[in-house]
């Protein structure tokens, strides 16, 4: 069994060139193809940390190692997930190995999540149960790479139930007004309040907001491009008009601030990350706690604890769905939406449009006698 670094990756691997010599014609009982095969396939050793085990197995995952290519195996934003799952289950699993973890650890861990037991491990809030669904889905896929799945395991593991969420609340108007008017009202908030008008009046999602770049906005054609790598799915990879004057100066103000930040070129990020104090990388986008010490600060003050800036997305496509704007109009701004969702939507655009035939019909001089006899006794007179 070749020996494998801490990436993965044979040591007797070499560069490209070797590479190309090991294989032999036809790849019949081919050196370089083995060595791929062992690394695939016993790259995880069970008395690994789980720590150890999550970077050995996603490193295999992500790219072609060695290679001066986009080529992938997952897409960043699938990497950007596995590393969040992996963050959630280090603060309860990191320091055990593979073979250690036995089903009362799955049944705590599905226990300490769901209720955010701070005793148990320091998380920031409470996970759902397809969150945690996800989470030990990664672990358990690890588990049986690495040979560590015992069959204790097989017999009593047992997966949470998904549940289907209902739709995610969104601000009345007069809650929206208030949370914009203080947002509004202190310096400190102004990066709450420019990212806010943007999310409402363009319905783009917390990953979208992060993964825009300078070269994304064109202020000029009024049009902002959210991309595939922050798009949740190829559904949401659209092209976003820009039409009222608050979005543009929310815009305007937002590359302002992140060309003060070494943003120069149209690759450089919209929100930098910041690295330290006082301190950024424009080739970075920020983080998504990046918003979090202000955006806590400026829902308190409005008395909308519950509020998150997801949240604003839904808030966005309510409003245009109370403007009687039709389904498809909104699917296409603001891209792919579960049936469900699509119902939910509709159903506020259909009140709208019944509100303003209403006050259309109703508030118009009275229908005349004819009108309001039954069409039986109109024809009879005929």
């Amino acid at each position: 069994m070749p020996k494998v670094t801490d990436r993965g990756n044979p040591e007797s691997a070499g560069s490209k060139e070797q590479i190309k010599k090991d294989h032999t014609p036809g790849h019949h009982d081919c050196p370089a193809c083995e060595r791929a095969r062992a690394v695939k396939i016993c790259n995880i050793a069970p008395q690994s940390t789980f720590a150890e085990a999550f970077e050995s197995w996603l490193s295999n995952r992500v790219r072609l190692e060695g290679m001066v290519s986009n080529a992938r195996y997952l897409s960043e934003r699938t990497e950007w997930d596995y590393r969040q799952y992996a963050r959630a289950l280090g603060k309860f699993f990191g320091g055990l190995r593979l073979d250690e973890i036995h089903v009362g650890h799955f049944r705590e861990y599905h226990r300490a999540r769901a209720f955010c037991d701070r005793e148990t491990a320091a998380w920031d809030r409470q996970a759902g149960a397809n969150r945690i669904r996800k989470e030990v889905a990664m672990l358990v896929r690890i588990m049986k790479n690495a040979g560590a799945w015992s069959e204790e395991l097989d017999n009593f593991f047992e997966p949470l139930r998904p549940v289907h969420n209902d739709v995610a609340r969104a601000m009345n108007p007069d809650e929206q007004h208030r949370f914009l008017h203080v947002a509004s009202s202190r310096e400190e908030w102004s990066l709450i309040y420019w990212y806010s008008v943007v999310a409402l009046q363009t319905t783009a999602s917390t990953n979208e907001m992060r993964s825009l770049r300078l070269g994304d906005i064109n202020l000029h054609q009024g049009a902002m491009l959210i991309r595939r790598m922050g798009a949740k799915n190829k559904f949401r990879i659209r092209t976003i008009p820009l039409e009222s004057p608050e979005v543009v100066w929310a815009l305007e103000r937002l590359t302002e601030r992140a060309r003060e930040f070494g943003a120069a070129g149209p690759h450089h990020y919209l929100f930098p990350f910041r690295d330290k104090r006082n301190s950024f990388d424009p080739c970075r986008g920020m983080s998504d706690s990046g918003l979090k010490k202000r955006w806590a600060e400026v829902r308190q003050a409005a008395d909308l604890d519950w509020l998150r800036p997801y949240d604003l997305r839904h808030t966005g496509i309510t409003r245009m769905a109370e403007a009687g704007v039709p389904i498809q109009v909104i699917m296409s701004f603001a891209g792919h939406m579960t049936m469900r969702m699509q119902l939910h939507y509709t159903t506020i655009s259909m009140m709208a449009k019944r509100k303003w035939a209403q006050s259309t019909w109703t508030e118009t001089q009275p229908v005349s006698d004819a009108v309001r006899m039954p069409l039986r006794r109109i024809s009879r007179l005929l």
